[in-house]
């Protein structure tokens, strides 16, 4: 049997903060995620080298809805993530880089979606110098009573031999390094309505 890694149990930096936008706003949002339900497309990776077709399809290794058109709402959500910037960079005990470029989308989690195990800085859109994902920021919200189970944040270690998995609570964001190796848990939400799902914001801050 071979030696566990020095690495494992020792996990990337993050943070929970709950209630980050608040109830009204948190309910807004959530509204304007479920009237523009026509809209959500189905996720690409966005895995391949410069010059590649922009993103595939993969079953095998995701599935979810993604729309990236959050109307108003972008612009306040951008501003609120980058106002955490600092105080993250800080925290995690990286080096201070002003965000050149930041990404934004809503993902919708039906019954049975997932995301296998990934680093953000290899999945991003956009692979322009300079633009390369430094910040995860994942805000969670959902109908409530929640109506799926499953769907964790799955946060492995540096060794990639454990993990710790984090509840989509709602009204929740969850912060981390983009470099660090995490997974969504599948999703059961048995009457499959769009509406019962898991949805999530993701936010990258680029430098």
């Amino acid at each position: 049997m071979s030696e566990p890694s020095f690495l494992a149990g020792r996990f990337p930096p993050h943070r929970v903060l709950t209630g980050w936008l608040g109830e009204a706003q948190a309910a807004s949002l959530l509204a304007y995620t479920l009237t523009a339900e026509a809209r959500f497309t189905p996720t690409r990776l966005n895995d391949q080298a410069p010059g590649h077709n922009a993103g595939r399809l993969d079953a095998v290794v995701r599935q979810s809805s993604v729309l990236k058109d959050l109307g108003a709402f972008a612009g306040p959500l951008r501003r609120k993530a980058l106002a955490l910037q600092a105080g993250l960079e800080t925290a995690f005990d990286m080096s201070h880089t002003p965000a050149n470029s930041t990404q934004i989308e809503m993902v919708a989690h039906g019954d049975g979606a997932f995301y296998r195990p990934h680093t953000d800085t290899y999945t991003g859109d956009e692979y322009t110098p300079g633009g390369r994902r430094r910040l995860t920021m994942v805000y969670y919200l959902h109908r409530r009573p929640r109506r799926f189970t499953g769907g964790r944040l799955r946060l492995f270690d540096l060794g990639g031999e454990q993990s710790i998995r984090i509840e989509p609570t709602h009204d929740s964001l969850l912060v981390f390094p983009s470099s660090a190796r995490h997974e969504v848990e599948t999703i059961s939400c048995p009457d499959g309505a769009f509406a019962d799902g898991r949805f999530a914001v993701n936010i990258w801050l680029c430098g």
